[in-house]
């Protein structure tokens, strides 16, 4: 059946479908194949196939879009297909307990928030509970695994709020408890990412564009410890007002994507149209579309102990 289709190269919906059934054939009887839409951060739309085991309820998403480009690069079918069935059987342990619940008494303690575009995602937050945040927006979530390797999370819909039947204040009551603790706050000079003591390979080329201007502007990358959605720790109380007083400067907050966020020191670099620039080009050359949080420049004033546009 490969070899007959592979004659002709097929459209991305004939890809999909012709994966999903090529897959529950090797997968055999016992497991459920399905594909499902899934929104990613900033409205991406990304078809995830999920191989669901009989007796299971949980399965990882495995994301075809980026095979699909595979394909018309040249790599053939049956390849693609061997990569999927590895992906799941690496995958396969559930990223929590067999007797996993998801109900608010259990989850209470893992709820978090992440700071996203409020512009970029006007379609998804219809759909989950949110704060607005300057031009950002908080959304929820629970943390059901956490590893050296990754983390695992659900995001909090609508649905699950009024399921749980709890306000979406309590809900922020919750995650601003948690969040810090779950992910503490890591603030390092540029030089000491540039070493690699924090970012992976795919994050030097950010990094070579930003350290261009160190010299002239002393650099902190703020993240968490896992270096995932750590711009969030832009909002994490008091520390950037206790970093801020230690340098005894106001701050210039620059948000490189949704991972980590640049701060620069007030006194003596008094050029925000410069630090918007840089943003924008970063954004526009170097972050993944998925990855981007804004296009704009923050200040944090210890006058005001408040970050403002």
């Amino acid at each position: 059946m490969i070899s007959a289709v592979k004659e002709e190269v097929l459209d991305y919906t004939s890809f999909v479908s012709f994966i999903k059934d090529e897959v529950t054939d090797r997968m055999g009887q016992g497991y459920n194949i399905r594909l499902f839409k899934v929104m990613k951060n900033n409205a991406l739309e990304l078809d995830s196939l999920v191989v669901l085991k009989e007796g299971e309820n949980i399965a990882p998403n495995i994301y075809l879009n980026a095979y699909y480009d595979s394909y018309i690069e040249g790599t053939p079918l049956t390849e693609i297909l061997d990569r999927l069935c590895m992906v799941y059987s690496n995958c396969a342990i559930p990223i929590v307990q067999p007797d996993f619940e998801y109900s608010l008494e259990l989850m209470r303690s893992y709820i978090f928030f992440r700071l996203v575009s409020l512009e970029r995602n006007k379609k998804l937050l219809t759909q989950v509970p949110h704060f607005k945040y300057l031009d950002l927006a908080l959304t929820f979530h629970c943390l059901v695994r956490s590893e050296e390797e990754g983390i695992g999370t659900i995001r909090i819909t609508n649905e699950h709020i009024e399921t749980w039947g709890i306000s979406c204040d309590e809900l922020r009551e919750l995650a601003e408890e948690n969040t810090k603790r779950l992910f503490p706050p890591v603030i390092k000079t540029m030089g000491e990412v540039i070493q690699g003591l924090l970012y992976k390979d795919e994050d030097e080329e950010i990094l070579d564009f930003m350290s261009k201007d160190e010299d002239i502007y002393p650099m902190y990358i703020l993240t968490n410890q896992k270096g995932i959605n750590g711009a969030s720790c832009m909002i994490y109380k008091d520390v950037i007002k206790e970093f801020a007083q230690l340098i005894k400067s106001d701050i210039y907050i620059l948000p490189s994507s949704i991972h980590e966020i640049i701060l620069i020191p007030l006194e003596g670099s008094e050029d925000k149209e410069r630090f918007k620039r840089m943003v924008i080009d970063i954004n526009s050359s170097q972050v993944p579309a998925d990855e981007v949080l804004s296009d704009s420049v923050y200040m944090y004033s210890l006058e005001k102990d408040a970050i403002v546009l």
